[in-house]
C-alpha cells in the first residue's frame, strides 16, 4: 500500500506500525529506505531475513540532541554536524550505553548516524520517540531499488511512506567522527 508521506495522519500511521514492530518502506533525502525500530531485536530480525544479510545498520535520529544519547561528540564533531545535517550524510560515531538493539551494531564499538533532510521521516522519528533502522531497499548485494514501481513490484505486501519521487541518489556521504582526522569512507550525495 502506498502512502503520501506528507500527510499527518499517513506519518501517525508509519509511526504507529513501527511502534507495533512491522517494516515500513520511506521516502528520505537521498534512497528509499527499510525502517523498522532501532530497540526492537525481533523488528530487526525481520529486516535481516528480508534483506538477506546481518550486519551493522545505521540509524535516523530526529535532533542532534536525540544523536548525543546514542553517539559520544565533542565541540570538533558538533561544529562539523552544523554544516552537515540535516542533509545527506551518515556520521559513524563511539556509541554509547544505550538501549539500542545489539543488531544493530553487531558489536561494533561504532554506529553510524544520520539526520536526513526531509521532514517527515524526522516527524515518524519524534512520534515513536526512538531511533529507526535506515537501509537501502534491496536485498544483500544488490543495487538500491530507487522506482517506486519496482519497489511494489518487489515487496507487494509492504506499507510505502513516499513522496511519490523515483530517486536518482547514489546514497549519503558517509564520514567516519570517531577518530581524528575526520574521513570520507565513501562520497555520496553529501559535499563536505
Amino acid at each position: 500500500m502506498i502512502y503520501r508521506i506528507g500527510k499527518n495522519k499517513n506519518i501517525d500511521l508509519a509511526a504507529q506500525l513501527i511502534i507495533n514492530g512491522n517494516i515500513i518502506i520511506y521516502s528520505t533525502d537521498t534512497l528509499y529506505g527499510f525502517g523498522v525500530d532501532a530497540t526492537n531485536p525481533k523488528a530487526i530480525e525481520k529486516l535481516n531475513k528480508i534483506k538477506g544479510r546481518s550486519q551493522p545498520y545505521s540509524i535516523i535520529v530526529s535532533s542532534i540532541n536525540m544523536l548525543k544519547k546514542y553517539a559520544k561528540i565533542n565541540d570538533d564533531i558538533e561544529i562539523a554536524f552544523k554544516k552537515i545535517f540535516p542533509g545527506p550524510f551518515t556520521a559513524i560515531l563511539e556509541k554509547t550505553d544505550n538501549e539500542l538493539s545489539e543488531l544493530v551494531t553487531n558489536k561494533l564499538s561504532t554506529v553510524g548516524i544520520r539526520i536526513p533532510a526531509f521532514n517527515p521521516i524526522l516527524k515518524i522519528v519524534e512520534k515513536i520517540n526512538n531511533p529507526i533502522i535506515t537501509t537501502s531497499v534491496n536485498y544483500h548485494g544488490m543495487s538500491s531499488i530507487n522506482k517506486l514501481a519496482l519497489i511494489e513490484k518487489e515487496f507487494p505486501h509492504m506499507n510505502i511512506f513516499t513522496d511519490q519521487k523515483d530517486k536518482k541518489s547514489i546514497g549519503s556521504t558517509i564520514i567516519d567522527f570517531s577518530s581524528k582526522p575526520f574521513k570520507i569512507l565513501r562520497q555520496g550525495d553529501g559535499v563536505y
